[in-house]
């Protein structure tokens, strides 16, 4: 239901229609859907500012362990 949710803010609203949102009811309580749908729709505009400005990934602060995937050197790879 989480990803319907996320699909309804990020591509199609439409499909946002009392089923929905009752299924959604039945799954989350409405402080949850809204800290569900802000986390969405901060995470859509945080990556879409991203490649607005032209950053590919570990382009920025690649030498650093900032972030929340463990890099590749921390978990053992090349």
């Amino acid at each position: 239901m989480a990803l319907t949710y996320a699909s309804a803010i990020v591509w199609n609203a439409e499909i946002a229609d009392e089923t929905l949102w009752a299924k959604l009811r039945h799954h989350f309580s409405n402080p949850e859907l809204v800290e569900l749908g802000f986390f969405i729709a901060l995470t859509l505009g945080q990556q879409r500012w991203i490649k607005t400005l032209g950053i590919g990934h570990r382009e920025v602060l690649a030498d650093t362990s900032t972030g929340l995937a463990p890099s590749v050197e921390a978990r053992g790879g090349v």
